[in-house]
Parts: C-alpha cells; sequence; structure tokens
C-alpha cells in the first residue's frame, strides 16, 4: 500500500478535506494581514477577523486529522514495535488503532451531544461579529466521524497485510502476533486496575503502557484523560469535558499561530533560500579558518529565525552545505556535526515550541521570542567558535577568498530574504502585530520570497498547504488529548503535591533542577518535543516560582533541552534526518554531534545560572 497517495473513497475524501484546510489557512493569512495594517496603520480595525479566523481554525484542525490518520502523521513512540515481524507489528497496529478508536468515537460523541445543545438553545459567539456556536462545534463530530472511519479502514488494511505478510510468526514464538497483543492488553489492564488504589499512579502506568506500544501520542493521552475523568466522576457524564477542551484548544487565538508560522516555514523551505542565505555567508566568511562551517551555522541560525522548525533547517542545511564543506577538505566528522548540532530552529525565534510553551504556561509569546535571541546568538557564536578551533587544530580546511564585487552581488541577490526576520519578529517588537499575525506576515511574505525566486510550481505548493495541514493538525491534537489529561491531573491536584513533596524532601535547588533536566533528556530519547512540553510543563510550571526559576527563562532551557533531545538517541529526529540524505553509518554520525551536544548543555547551565541572558532582552523591549 502506497500511504502517499489518497486511495480509497475515506481517503479521497480526506485528502480534499486536508487541502481545503490548508487554503482556509492560507485566508487566515490575508485576512490577519490586513487586520494588522488596517488597525496599525489606518487605525480602523476590523470588528470580524479574530471571529472568522476563530471558526476557521477549529475546522482547520478537525478537517485536517483523518489525512494524518491516513499518513499515519501522527507521533507515535514505537520504537519497539518497529523491530517486530510484521505480523506481530500489524496486529499491535491492530490493538493501538482499536485504542485510537476508543478516544476519537468518545470525542465524536460528546462533540455531537455539545453540537445538539448549541442548536437547541441557540447559543451564540461572542464579540461584535457573532455566528451560532453550532458552526464551531460541529467541527468536532464531523472530523471525528471521518477520523473513526479513516482509522477503521487502517484497521482493515493492517488485517489484510497480517493475512498476506510473506514474513511469518511462529506461533510459539515469544514475538508472536496474539503473546504481544495480550502483552499490550495486559500492561494497560494493569494501568486501569491500579487506577481503583492510586489514580495518579493509574495514569503514570497506563499512559507509559499506551506510549510503549505506540499508541499516537495525542489519542494515547487523551485515552488516558478519558479514563481518569470517568474515575474521578464516577459517571460517564463526566465525559462531557472531552469536546469542551478540543473546542478551547483549537479556537485559542495564541494556537493560531501554530499552523500559520507552519505554512509560511513549509513555503520558504521549498523556496530556495537555503541556498541564497548559505552562498552569501560563506562568501563573507571563507576568509577566515574555518569560514565555511562558520558561515554554515550562523545561516541555520538565520534559516532558524524564518522557518521556525530545527528538523527542517537541519534538512536544509545537510543539502545546501555538506558538500561545499568536504570539497573544500573540511574533515567528515566536523562537517556532520554542523550540519546536525548547530540548528536552532526551536530557540531562535519564531519557534513553534515557544508558542506551545506560552499557551500552556499563560506567558507573553512575544516576551518568549524575545528570550529566545541572545541564547540563539550566544549558541550560534559557541558553535562557531568550535569550528574555528577544531579547524586551526587540524588544519583540515580551505580558506575561500571572493571579491568584494562578489560579496555585494550575493548580498544583494539575498537581501530579501535575510529581511525575513526583521518583518517577522520587527513586526512584533514594534507593537505593529501580535505573535499571531505575525505568523500571517511571515505566509505573505513566503508568498513573495517565491515568486521573486520563482523555485516553486504549483504542485509544490499544494504539498505545502496540504503538509502544514497535517503537520499542523498534530501538534493541536496532542495539546488536546495532553490537556484531557492535565485536566485530571489538575483535578487530582497532582502539581500541588508534588511541589510541596519536593519543597519538603529537603533537597537542594540545584539537585532538584538536575533532576529536571535529567528527566527531561531521558524524555528525549523516546518522545518528540512537542510531547515531551505538553506531557510535562502543566505538571512542572507551578513548581518553578518555589525553585527561583522565572517561567520565561525556563521556557528558553527547556526548548534548548529539547534542541539536545533531538540529537540524542534512540529517537534523535535531527539524527535521522541526515541519516536519510547521507550515506554514513547511524554511529559515526551520532560520535559527530557529541562536541554539539556538549555546547549546548553549556548553555544550558549558563542560562541556569544567570537566567538574565535569557530576560535581558524582554526587559528592554518593555
Amino acid at each position: 500500500m502506497d500511504e502517499q497517495k489518497p486511495g480509497g473513497l475515506i481517503g479521497r475524501i480526506s485528502f480534499i478535506f486536508s487541502l481545503t484546510a490548508g487554503l482556509l489557512m492560507l485566508s487566515v493569512a490575508l485576512f490577519m494581514s490586513f487586520e494588522a495594517f488596517s488597525r496599525h496603520f489606518l487605525d480602523q480595525p476590523t470588528s470580524w477577523v479574530l471571529a472568522v479566523s476563530t471558526l476557521i481554525f477549529i475546522w482547520f484542525t478537525f478537517l485536517s486529522v483523518p489525512y494524518g490518520i491516513k499518513l499515519d502523521k501522527h507521533v507515535a513512540c514505537d520504537i519497539f514495535v518497529t523491530r517486530l515481524p510484521d505480523p506481530s507489528r500489524q496486529a499491535v497496529g491492530i490493538a493501538t488503532d482499536t485504542a485510537s478508536l476508543i478516544f476519537i468515537a468518545a470525542l465524536g460523541i460528546f462533540g455531537f451531544i455539545h453540537f445538539m445543545e448549541a442548536v437547541e438553545y441557540r447559543s451564540m459567539s461572542d464579540g461584535l461579529f457573532r455566528y451560532p456556536m453550532w458552526l464551531v462545534l460541529l467541527s468536532i463530530p464531523f472530523g471525528m466521524a471521518l477520523s473513526a472511519i479513516q482509522t477503521l479502514g487502517k484497521i482493515r488494511t493492517r488485517l489484510f497485510r497480517m493475512k498476506n505478510s510473506p514474513e511469518k510468526s511462529s506461533k510459539h514464538s515469544v514475538f508472536s502476533p496474539g503473546i504481544m497483543v495480550s502483552c499490550f492488553f495486559l500492561s494497560a489492564g494493569a494501568g486501569i486496575c491500579v487506577y481503583f488504589f492510586s489514580q495518579p499512579l493509574g495514569i503514570l502506568i497506563f499512559a507509559l503502557a499506551l506510549l510503549f506500544w505506540g499508541v499516537p501520542i495525542a489519542f494515547a493521552l487523551g485515552l488516558v484523560g478519558l479514563t481518569g475523568l470517568l474515575f474521578f466522576h464516577q459517571s460517564i457524564g463526566g465525559l462531557n469535558t472531552l469536546p469542551i477542551v478540543a473546542e478551547n484548544t483549537a479556537t485559542n487565538f495564541i494556537l493560531l499561530a501554530i499552523p500559520l508560522f507552519t505554512l509560511g516555514g513549509l513555503i520558504l523551505s521549498r523556496s530556495g533560500l537555503g541556498e541564497q542565505i548559505y552562498e552569501l555567508s560563506s562568501k563573507w566568511l571563507g576568509w577566515m579558518p574555518g569560514g565555511l562551517g562558520v558561515g554554515t551555522c550562523i545561516t541555520g541560525g538565520i534559516l532558524a529565525a524564518m522557518i521556525g522548525s530545527s528538523t527542517a533547517v537541519t534538512a536544509i542545511i545537510t543539502l545546501v552545505a555538506m558538500k561545499p564543506l568536504l570539497d573544500r577538505g573540511y574533515d567528515k566528522k566536523l562537517v556532520i556535526g554542523t550540519v546536525t548540532g548547530s540548528s536552532l530552529g526551536l530557540i531562535i525565534p519564531p519557534s513553534i515550541g515557544f508558542i506551545v510553551y506560552g499557551f500552556l504556561t499563560d506567558t507573553s509569546v512575544g516576551d518568549l521570542f524575545m528570550a529566545g535571541v541572545v541564547p540563539g546568538i550566544m549558541l550560534v557564536v559557541l558553535f562557531s567558535a568550535y569550528i574555528v578551533i577544531s579547524c586551526r587544530a587540524s588544519g583540515k580546511y580551505e580558506v575561500v577568498s571572493f571579491s568584494w564585487k562578489e560579496r555585494l552581488v550575493s548580498l544583494k541577490k539575498s537581501l530579501i530574504i535575510i529581511l525575513g526576520p526583521v518583518f517577522v519578529l520587527g513586526s512584533i517588537y514594534t507593537g505593529v502585530a501580535t505573535p499571531t499575525e505575525a505568523g500571517a506576515i511571515l505566509v505573505i511574505y513566503s508568498l513573495f520570497c517565491a515568486l521573486i525566486y520563482r523555485t516553486i510550481n504549483w504542485k509544490g505548493f499544494v504539498q505545502c498547504l496540504i503538509d502544514s495541514s497535517v503537520l499542523s493538525t498534530m501538534v493541536i491534537m496532542i495539546m488536546v488529548g495532553a490537556l484531557v489529561m492535565s485536566n485530571v491531573i489538575t483535578l487530582l491536584q497532582v502539581p500541588a503535591d508534588l511541589t510541596e513533596f519536593i519543597l519538603s524532601s529537603g533537597l537542594p535547588v540545584w539537585g532538584v533542577i538536575l533532576l529536571i533536566v535529567m528527566l527531561y533528556l531521558c524524555l528525549g530519547m523516546f518522545l518528540d518535543g512537542g510531547s515531551i512540553t505538553v506531557l510535562t510543563v502543566p505538571v512542572i510550571a507551578p513548581m518553578l516560582p518555589a525553585l527561583g526559576i522565572d517561567t520565561i527563562a525556563f521556557g528558553v532551557i527547556l526548548m534548548m533541552l529539547i534542541e539536545t533531545a533531538l540529537l540524542t538517541p534512540p529517537v534523535g529526529l535531527n539524527i535521522f534526518t541526515v541519516k536519510g540524505i547521507v550515506d554514513e553509518p547511524l554511529l559515526f554520525i551520532i560520535k559527530s554531534v557529541v562536541p554539539f551536544v556538549g555546547i549546548l548543555m553549556i548553555g544550558i547551565v549558563l542560562v541556569f545560572a544567570f537566567q538574565d541572558i535569557a530576560l535581558w532582552l524582554p526587559s528592554q523591549m518593555r
């Protein structure tokens, strides 16, 4: 089965809805850019843009879920499952899809009840521009119904593949389908049983079991929260919380920035800007020892300031910089380490990680963006210093000299691109736009760059729309599931109890901080950054004031920890991104990034010890 093709009636419908969602988000970018311009320069704010954008946002989210299921784009921790024989892998997949289906069905059913109540009571939206609330709430049962059908289709496909798999598994093998599925239900059942004695411990065991067996993280966390609600309320009526959490998440103005920055970043990443920026930095820095390597780091920093995705920046840098560096005699280990480890898409704003963190902690996203600037520059300088020292020590580099005319020509060609961060971040810092509106400005700017350089065709543009809708919805659905679980954790007063326990344990502050760092490094070996953020921040954030850690500074530290996690196996997305592009052993790539992991850890220690590194610029901008 070719997972990249729509295939089948439901698959084609899901594809069309995902493309429609992308087009709707493009319209939001146009509306919000118009609103920012009209409000700031004409002093004529609109009364309809916010309301219409919010309505589109929730439909965007739930229209895109089914196609993400079709393409298996919903993130799962499937490290163990992927190593099973194919029949066992398909059998476990059927079990995990069934678990996902339970949450999807529950959200759809109670979402439909919520929708019918809005119809019955004729509920209207708030604000100057009002519309019936059923228009908003219909998106949840509609999207979940199609998602359920798509999931059932996946189960059917798995059954077919399991039956016709050329790879046979012995019934008596430890890894036979029957034994593996039994282990899944036993481990999940153990977590549910623990609920009867300790709900917090039951939540932990049940969540770990579902995540270990590869249930998509969004649906795993949602199912854990669903179970917790049933136990807490002792009634199925407690599940009325599900559509309320989903609605509040998918209509939040702050989170609307996620699909906007994702769409803008995808268009930019496919518009050839990587080649332009690398040419610029290499011509201006090639004269110094390790100059091309330093230029690679700076290119990564500039790209991070426009794309906001560490993995995307890594892919671009690897494609455009690796061959020129090797051709100039640079050490292969240093080259691979540089292209893999110097991406800072989560730290240098705009960063989707900061948007999620700001939403979870009720912190200004604008302040978080500003807080990431100085630490990001600091890390680029540290990476560059390491490259210069390594090249001087090994002598494996070639000085490349260019005339001033060549440098100025490259600057002229790249001027439009390097002004991107000025337009996006400058609009926030000057008060012209909110962070969400800045995402809309990025989309318009990225379209302008694509038209100027003419490096993206219609097919590529359509693919950007689809990819942005699928990737954004993946993040938002993880947040929906995590917030359902977080709701239960809050009801059980777990954060307050944990804070009290730590403060009364007698551990020094540095000891608690060390435990937090170790927790994130361990989680980073198995989970992606977005999942780590939504899973841990609701628990850890309440104890930060007691530890003397500023919430904004910790947001920067968290992004640095996640960047470190992207370079550590077995998940290490940046490592596998480079592995997919270059033909080098995985162990060699891992060894190459060790110095960059060390530099990131030094940066983490510095920001922990001197929080003003992160807090200085936000205080100045205020």
